[in-house]
C-alpha cells in the first residue's frame, strides 16, 4: 500500500495534460487529411501533370497459417506373448520345437524350402528358391534365388542348401525335421541349384518342406553352443537381437529379407517384436486390455469377451496322448489299451469344460488330412462296464501304474483334462496319477526319448528292432502316456504315420517292421485316390490297435491390441511380417 500512496500523487497532476494534447492531435489529423495517391496524379519536373501511377494489386489479407494437427508417430515396436518360454531360440537346438512358443526359432527368423500358403493352403516357395521340378521317384532338383543372404551376410547357395538337408534329414539330430521330409541328403549340382535326395520315394517333398530350415553354414561351424541357442541364423523377414533367458527374446526386421508375391513373404510391418512369456490364459488377456502387450496366443474361450479383439482359427493339432506301447508292461496290450479309451467320457468333460465349443475327435490327425475318415476319427463311447471288462480280459495288473506325463500350460484347460482322465481310469480299477513337469526341457526329454535316438547305430534301420533296444538312456524309463498337441501341417496322414508310428522319429512309441513298411509303401504313392487308400488304411491301423487316446482337434483363440490387424494362419503359426498396425 506504501507503494501506491507515494506514486498516485505524480501520476494524477499529469491527466489532465495528455487529455488534452490527445484531442489537439486528433483534430489537426481531420484538417489535413491528404486524398489517397490513387486519385491524384503528382506534377512532372515541367509543372505538367505526370501520367497516371500504375494501380496496386489488390490481395485478399493474409489467413493465418493453421497449424497441422499433431499426430502419433508410427508405432515400430510390438510385444507378443505365448504360455510357454522357449527353451532356445536357435534353428536346430534341442529347445526348437514345432509349437508356437517357438517362433523365434521358426517363423519369425526363417524362411523355409517350402510353404502352405495362408490365404490358399497351397505349396508355395518362399524367398530362398524359385522353382523345383521332381527329377526321379526320390529326387528334387531346386533353384536357389539369387541374391539371398543370411542375417549375417554369408550367400545362401547350393552348399547351404545341402547342410540343411543333410542334417535335417537325420532322425538323432536335436531340430531335425525329419518327421515331416523323411530321411534325405542335398547334391549340389551348381552354385545355385541343389538336389533333395530321399532315401525313400517322396513324391509329395515340397508340401513337407515347410520345416526344412537354413542356418549360416560358416556362422554354424564356429558358434558356441551357447551362441547356437541364442540365436537362428537364417534368411527370414526377422533377425534375432537379444535373448534373455527367462525374460524376454527380441527381434528386429531384417532390411535384407528378399520379398516374394506370396501374403506370408511379405517384407516386415513393424520394426521391433519382443517375445514375453506367461502361463496363465488370464494374464495374458490382461496385457491385451492394458496395453502391455500386442498379441497373445491361446487365451481361450472365457477370455474372448475381455480383450480388444480375438480371432479363432483351426489349428491342425489334435490333443491326445500317446501311449508307450513298446516298453510298459501294461500298455503293450491292446485291451488295456482300449479299455482306457471307453472309460474316459470324452465330450461330457468337453462340454462341462468349454461349454460345447468343442467336440470330441477320435483320430491322431484333424480332420482334411490324407487318411482320416468319419470311422478312424469316431470318439470311442463311454463305458465304464466294458472298460473293466477289457482290463479283465487282458489281465491288467494295478501293481503296474498307467500315469500321465503333462507340461501345465500346454493346452488351455490341459490340466484339467488330464487330472479327469486319471479320475476316469482310477474308477475302473486302473492305477493312475499326473506327473505335471513345469520344466519345458525335460518335459520334451520325456517326449522325445523314442525310437529315432537309435538311428546313427549300427543294424537299426535294417531291424528296426526297437522294442528289443528299450527305453533311450535320455529317459531310461517308460514314458506310460504323455500329452501333446500333436500337429499336421501338411494334412496327410504320413506326418503321424512318420511322427507317432515310424522308428525313425524321437517321438514315436510305435515300431515295427511291419508298420514301418506299411508306412512307406503309403508315404512312396503320388496324391491321388490310391494313396488316400494306403494313408486310411494307416489310419485304420492306429485307430484299432488304439496307440493314441485322442480328445479333440485344437482350436485356437488368439487376442489382439485394439489397433492390430492380424490373419492367423491356418496351422498355429506366428509370421509377425504379416501383422501391422491400423
Amino acid at each position: 500500500m506504501r507503494d501506491w500512496r507515494i506514486r498516485i500523487p505524480r501520476i494524477m497532476p499529469l491527466i489532465p495534460l495528455l487529455a488534452l494534447l490527445i484531442l489537439a492531435v486528433a483534430c489537426g489529423a481531420a484538417a489535413t487529411a491528404v486524398p489517397p495517391a490513387a486519385t491524384q496524379a503528382p506534377a512532372s519536373a515541367a509543372g505538367a501533370p505526370a501520367a497516371p501511377a500504375a494501380q496496386p494489386t489488390v490481395t485478399a489479407a493474409p489467413k493465418p497459417t493453421a497449424v497441422p494437427p499433431k499426430t502419433a508417430p508410427a508405432r515400430n515396436k510390438a510385444i507378443v506373448v505365448t504360455e510357454a518360454e522357449p527353451a532356445s531360440v536357435g534353428a536346430w537346438t534341442q529347445g526348437c520345437s514345432a509349437e508356437i512358443h517357438s517362433l523365434g526359432c521358426q517363423e519369425l527368423t526363417q524362411d523355409y524350402m517350402g510353404w502352405i500358403d495362408t490365404k490358399t493352403t497351397q505349396t508355395v516357395l518362399m524367398s530362398g528358391f524359385e522353382s523345383y521340378e521332381q527329377k526321379a521317384p526320390n529326387r528334387w532338383r531346386y533353384k536357389i534365388r539369387p541374391g539371398v543372404k543370411f542375417h549375417n551376410g554369408e550367400p545362401f547357395n547350393a552348399e547351404a542348401a545341402k547342410l540343411s538337408l543333410d542334417w535335417n534329414g537325420l532322425g538323432s539330430n536335436p531340430g531335425n525335421r525329419v518327421n515331416y521330409t523323411g530321411v534325405t541328403t542335398g547334391e549340389v549340382v551348381d552354385d545355385l541349384t541343389v538336389d533333395v535326395v530321399c532315401k525313400l520315394a517322396c513324391p509329395i517333398f515340397p508340401r513337407t518342406a515347410i520345416f526344412n530350415q537354413f542356418v549360416a553354414p560358416k556362422w554354424w561351424a564356429s558358434a558356441t553352443p551357447e551362441q547356437k541357442n541364442a540365436t537362428s541364423m537364417g534368411f527370414g523377414p526377422y533377425k534375432n537381437a537379444g535373448y534373455r533367458p527367462g525374460v524376454d527374446s527380441q527381434f528386429e526386421a531384417y532390411d535384407g529379407y528378399v520379398v516374394t508375391p506370396i501374403y506370408d513373404g511379405q517384407k516386415a510391418n513393424i520394426r521391433f517384436i519382443t517375445h514375453v512369456y506367461r502361463a496363465e490364459a488370464s494374464v495374458r488377456a490382461a496385457m491385451l486390455i492394458s496395453g502391455e502387450a500386442d498379441w497373445a496366443a491361446d487365451i481361450g474361450f472365457e477370455e474372448k469377451k475381455r480383450v480388444p479383439q480375438t480371432k479363432q482359427s483351426t489349428t491342425t493339432e489334435v490333443y491326445l496322448l500317446v501311449l508307450d506301447t513298446l516298453w510298459h508292461p501294461e500298455l503293450k496290450k491292446q485291451k488295456v489299451r482300449l479299455a482306457l479309451a471307453h472309460a474316459i467320457d470324452c465330450q461330457g468333460l468337453l462340454d462341462g469344460l468349454f461349454k460345447g465349443a468343442m467336440k470330441c475327435h477320435g483320430a491322431v490327425a484333424p480332420p482334411g488330412s490324407v487318411g482320416i475318415t468319419p470311422e478312424n476319427s469316431k470318439p470311442r463311447t463311454y463305458d465304464p462296464a466294458l472298460a473293466k471288462k477289457l482290463l479283465a480280459e487282458a489281465g491288467y495288473d494295478p501293481k503296474n501304474e498307467i500315469n500321465i506325463y503333462s507340461r501345465p500350460g500346454s493346452n488351455i484347460r490341459g490340466l484339467e483334462i488330464l487330472e479327469s482322465t486319471v479320475t476316469y481310469w482310477r474308477a475302473v480299477g486302473v492305477t493312475s496319477k499326473l506327473n505335471a513337469i513345469g520344466d519345458l526341457g525335460k518335459a520334451r526329454e520325456i517326449q522325445q526319448a523314442g525310437c529315432g535316438n537309435y538311428a546313427k547305430e549300427a543294424g537299426y534301420t535294417e531291424k528296426w528292432d526297437c522294442q528289443e533296444r528299450g527305453p533311450h538312456s535320455q529317459f531310461p524309463a517308460t514314458s506310460h502316456a504323455y500329452e501333446i498337441a500333436t500337429s499336421d501341417e501338411y494334412l496327410d496322414m504320413q506326418r503321424q504315420s512318420q511322427l507317432r508310428m515310424g522308428c525313425l522319429s524321437r517321438s514315436t512309441r510305435v515300431c515295427t517292421p511291419a508298420i514301418q513298411k506299411q508306412i512307406d509303401a503309403a508315404a512312396a504313392v503320388p496324391p491321388g485316390a490310391e494313396r488316400t487308400k494306403l494313408m486310411t488304411e494307416v489310419a485304420d491301423l492306429a485307430y484299432n490297435e488304439v496307440f493314441f487316446i485322442p480328445f479333440f482337434a485344437v482350436q485356437m483363440v488368439y487376442g489382439l491390441g485394439k489397433d492390430v490387424d492380424w490373419e492367423p494362419m491356418y496351422s498355429p503359426r506366428f509370421r509377425g511380417s504379416t501383422m501391422k498396425f491400423k
